[in-house]
């Protein structure tokens, strides 16, 4: 519970530390707006990426600067602000929508494996809502459990006793099940276990040694998961399903 809680916090603190930070670069972020207008996408991108050095970060400053490297061709890079910015907001249409165009633009053509009913279910439900909304919807059901709790308690009357404390509970599973659901997309955005390749062609190795054998071909743009680490080689399993091994320097991650 107090762990909860303490999550809850500190996406709080992130929210009011982005809305001082997003009013601090304004004057930066209209200079990047006025660059990409003028079609100086080189100069968009630089400023867009000098905010998120400074610790800003929001959808909607990764979508553009996504843009800007679209429009530079360099799509790898395109790719990587993408998925940044699907990462804090899922189910963007936008997003979805240049991310894909992007992945036809790259030469591996990787079919995904599949997953179970109930995994996609669970992952439409996860991906349905940003962050800061579960949180807020969360704590809504919370209040609501504690106001049906205080008409258990309170009431005199049998009926509006069990009522109160039937509904409650339900509100305080559905409060449980929403806190679940905040810990887990914060414990994710925190986590950086996917990766985008940045070299044009990289060899796939059954094991971290340049001698060990050739298992496939990867090309830049491609996305991967990152499983182990050894030194400087990455463990990595591609969409497909196939796992290999290549080195941490041809790739950046989301």
């Amino acid at each position: 519970m107090h762990m909860k809680a303490k999550h809850i916090g500190l996406l709080v603190l992130l929210l009011m530390s982005a809305f001082l930070n997003a009013q601090d670069h304004r004057a930066d972020l209209y200079q990047a707006e006025q660059s990409y207008t003028a079609a100086k996408y080189d100069t968009a991108a630089v400023i867009y990426q000098s905010i998120i050095d400074s610790g800003y970060q929001s959808p909607e400053l990764y979508y553009n600067l996504a843009n800007c490297y679209y429009k530079l061709q360099e799509i790898p890079s395109a790719i990587l602000n993408y998925e940044k910015a699907l990462k804090l907001s899922p189910n963007d249409e936008n997003i979805e929508y240049n991310l894909n165009l992007c992945n036809t633009l790259i030469p591996d053509r990787i079919e995904k494996v599949p997953s179970l009913f109930f995994i996609r279910w669970y992952q439409g439900l996860y991906n349905y809502l940003p962050i800061d909304t579960w949180a807020y919807i969360g704590l809504g059901l919370f209040s609501l459990f504690s106001l049906f709790m205080l008409i258990y308690f309170l009431s005199g009357r049998m009926f509006l006793r069990k009522l109160g404390f039937w509904f409650g509970m339900v509100f305080l599973v559905m409060s449980f099940f929403t806190f679940f659901l905040t810990t887990q997309k914060y414990s994710s955005f925190q986590k950086h276990d996917e990766a985008i390749i940045f070299t044009p062609s990289i060899t796939v190795k059954s094991s971290p040694a340049k001698n060990s054998v050739d298992l496939s071909v990867m090309h830049e743009g491609t996305k991967v998961t990152i499983l182990d680490r050894v030194g400087k080689w990455q463990k990595i399993k591609i969409q497909n399903g196939s796992i290999g091994w290549i080195e941490s320097e041809n790739m950046q991650v989301i």
